[in-house]
Order: C-alpha cells, then sequence, then structure tokens
C-alpha cells in the first residue's frame, strides 16, 4: 500500500466498486458506455493535475494540431477510460466462454508460430484500449498460462479482486521479488510472459529512447530478459470496438536470432519496442493512457521556464 493511503480511503473507494460492479448486473452494456461517458465528460472538465498532464502531453506529441483538436481528443480519452472503468468491472461478471465471444481474435498463427521455438512467448502491449481483455484472453489461449509483470494497484483491496479474476483465466502477476527467476520458470513452462513497459520510471533504472519524438525514461526489462532467455516477442493489442465487443490483434514476432547483437542491448532493443508501441497508439491514441506523467522531465522542465 501506498505510504500515502489510508485504510479508510481503500475502504471507500472499494464501497464505490460494490456499488459500480451493483449497475453492471443492471444495465447493458451500451447503458454504461452512456455512464462511462457522462463520467469522462466530467473528469475531463475537473481532473486538476491529470488534466495539466494530459494537456501537456497532447501539445508535446500533436503540435500541428489546433487547440480545439487536441481538446476533442483530450474530452475521446476521458471518455473512453470512463467506458474502459465500467466495462473492466463488467467483465468480472462473465465467465471465461462469455467474454470469448465479445472479442474478435486476428494473428493468433503469430503466437503458434513463437511458440513453437520452444523458449515460451513475450507479450509486448501497452496501457491501450483493454489491455486486461488481451491478458484475459491470451491467458486462456496460452497452454502455459499467462504471468503479467505489472505495477499493483495502490488500492489492496481492489487487487486482490482483479487478481482473483485472473486467476480464473488462467493469469498470474508476479510478486516484487525475484521476477526474473519467476519469468524464466514460465518460459521454460511454455508459456507467456506479458509486459508493458509504456509507463515512466526514474533515470536511475531506465533508459531515454525515442517515444513520439521524444526522450522517455522507460524500464529494460524485456531487453535484458529477452537476451538472456532468447524468447521471441509477439506484440499484442486489444482496443475497444463498441460497448462490450473488442478486437485483439497479435502482431508478426520480434524473433531475437534475427537480429545483430549490437541492436538486442538495452537502449537499441527497449527503442525498437517503444516504436512498436508507438505505433500502436497512433492507430487510436483516444484509447491510450494519456493521462500518465510519461514526459514528466520535459514538463516540469517547462514549467520551470515559464516560471523563469
Amino acid at each position: 500500500m501506498s505510504k500515502h493511503r489510508t485504510a479508510l480511503r481503500s475502504h471507500l473507494e472499494f464501497a464505490g466498486y460494490r456499488l459500480a460492479k451493483a449497475m453492471t448486473g443492471v444495465l447493458s452494456p451500451k447503458a454504461l458506455a452512456r455512464l462511462g461517458d457522462f463520467a469522462g465528460n466530467i473528469f475531463s472538465l475537473t481532473g486538476g493535475r491529470r488534466r495539466e498532464i494530459i494537456e501537456f502531453n497532447l501539445r508535446l506529441v500533436f503540435p500541428d494540431r489546433s487547440e480545439a483538436e487536441r481538446r476533442a481528443l483530450e474530452r475521446d480519452v476521458a471518455r473512453h477510460f470512463g467506458r474502459a472503468a465500467l466495462d473492466a468491472i463488467r467483465i468480472q461478471r462473465l465467465r471465461p466462454e462469455d467474454l470469448l465471444k465479445t472479442v474478435t481474435v486476428s494473428g493468433w498463427e503469430h503466437v503458434e508460430r513463437a511458440t513453437a521455438l520452444g523458449r515460451g512467448v513475450f507479450f509486448l502491449t501497452a496501457h491501450i484500449g483493454s489491455w486486461e481483455v488481451a491478458a484475459l484472453v491470451t491467458g486462456l489461449r496460452m497452454e502455459g498460462g499467462l504471468s503479467v509483470v505489472n505495477r499493483p494497484l495502490d488500492n489492496p483491496l481492489l487487487e486482490a479482486e482483479l487478481d482473483r479474476l485472473r486467476r480464473r483465466y488462467g493469469n498470474r502477476v508476479f510478486g516484487k521479488r525475484s521476477i526474473a527467476r519467476e519469468m524464466i520458470r514460465q518460459l521454460g513452462r511454455g508459456g507467456g510472459v506479458g509486459i508493458l513497459i509504456d509507463q515512466r520510471v526514474d533515470e536511475d533504472v531506465g533508459v531515454a529512447v525515442p517515444f513520439f519524438g521524444h526522450p522517455a525514461w522507460t524500464h529494460p526489462i524485456l531487453a535484458r530478459m529477452v537476451r538472456r532467455t532468447r524468447a521471441p516477442v509477439v506484440p499484442t493489442f486489444a482496443v475497444r470496438e463498441g460497448p462490450g465487443r473488442y478486437s485483439l490483434r497479435y502482431e508478426a514476432p520480434l524473433l531475437v536470432d534475427e537480429l545483430p547483437e549490437a541492436e538486442l542491448e538495452d537502449e537499441p532493443l527497449t527503442a525498437r519496442f517503444m516504436e512498436i508501441l508507438e505505433s500502436a497508439i497512433r492507430d487510436r491514441p483516444e484509447q491510450w493512457l494519456w493521462y500518465h506523467d510519461r514526459w514528466r522531465h520535459l514538463r516540469l522542465g517547462e514549467q520551470l521556464k515559464t516560471k523563469n
């Protein structure tokens, strides 16, 4: 639990979650989508610091767009995550076979090709669309299941709920310790390891690589594990296509044996991964987590110049 978080706050958030879960049992996916739009509209007006962050990010990445165009995209992002939050709760009520009926899958042959190498598979994805849907469906389809490298939620009550859902779908989340050892064990069983590396890390643990044309501090864990295990990397993206409908795309695997050794170092390989993620985000920019302080060092630098 975060040192700034109180037990009261966690319980109040959990009570709100229980209320939302009850609503998902009554409302249709279309009605939930409308409610998510409403919540997103409110948040886009009252987002506080998060609104400052998304405004900076969109201005940084899309300087050629007008302020009105960026503002429209900001509203679309808020609405998407309002819908996605309610949808994620609704999914917890679904049986695995019912969820599979709502997902259109393409590119599974790429996973089969990667699995055939006998080294396990890394699944590279980002906080775009419905990334939990990508993990749940992949866990169901992978014979060895899927383990996910992910930052736990600050609220331990909500994290426990999410963990129960993941386990029902053949997923598990790595603990905070011995992650490398657990990843190797999972790959050795022929399973998959899902990694999201689109979020910022501190400079002392990350490498600065281009992301939307600007340096972004990124964790090199995937590059290091790929060098160590020689396991293939399959880019994987699930996006929301409408109320209760998703598309899940698996792209051609990145085979490390086909790359020169110089391109397997932390910086060039991580840069390659981020280029893949950027391409997917550009396809559906309204579904990426622009509220994350991805270019914090640039944002703070801009604020300092403004003050001076």
